[in-house]
């Protein structure tokens, strides 16, 4: 096993036939940029589109179980008021527990790698 690590750094330490352009670094830096920004957006999208998700289910949820209660404005006055801003509340709850889940847990930790 010896043998092959000396052959690796002998070979590593011989300077290649070709020079990278001097842009090289910046033109790596901005691919780099332009795909975290296209991550952001997708992740951005799907935060939308959950968000929809969580309310339209927590809607069909309570007009399942309290079917009279869209039907019209009275029925909201029936003792089930409490439950439309709950559930409201709670779909934006589960949206910024999301969020920041993406933004300090995760990258902390792959920063940390």
């Amino acid at each position: 096993m010896k043998k092959i690590e000396e052959l690796i750094d002998e070979v590593l330490k011989i300077e290649p036939d070709f020079q990278l352009r001097k842009d090289f670094k910046d033109r790596v830096v901005s691919a780099i940029n332009r795909q975290e920004k296209a991550s952001q957006r997708k992740l951005y999208l799907w935060m939308a589109l959950g968000t929809l998700v969580i309310f339209g289910f927590g809607y069909g949820t309570i007009a399942y179980f309290l079917p009279g209660t869209f039907e019209s404005l009275n029925g909201l006055n029936d003792g089930v008021s409490g439950i439309i801003p709950l559930a409201v509340v709670i779909g934006i709850l589960i949206t910024l527990v999301q969020y920041l889940d993406k933004r300090l847990v995760k990258n902390k930790i792959l920063m940390n790698i």
